[in-house]
């Protein structure tokens, strides 16, 4: 299921992903975009903080998929530290 969204951008924005469809980068500007947004969504995970954390964390993680997420999360602090840290609590 899809929804359209319309949306304001940058005459260059839209001009460098025009350029990248015509390229043959992507089938067209929507699948630019759509891609383009899951991508920056995927590597900025801290964007969803006020979602479920089930959602955001997904069933599982590995030791370095959860230490970048913490990485993201607790602004650069090591898991292993905080987890450390908790413990002593």
């Amino acid at each position: 299921m899809t929804e359209t969204v319309t949306a304001r951008l940058p005459v260059e924005l839209v001009r460098r992903v025009d350029a990248a469809v015509k390229r043959g980068s992507f089938p067209s500007r929507s699948e630019a975009f759509r891609v383009i947004l899951e991508g920056y969504l995927e590597e900025h995970p801290e964007v969803f903080l006020e979602s479920d954390p089930g959602d955001l964390l997904g069933t599982s993680l590995s030791d370095k998929e959860l230490e970048w997420l913490g990485s993201k999360i607790f602004s650069g602090s090591r898991v292993a530290r905080l987890v450390s840290e908790g413990r002593e609590r």
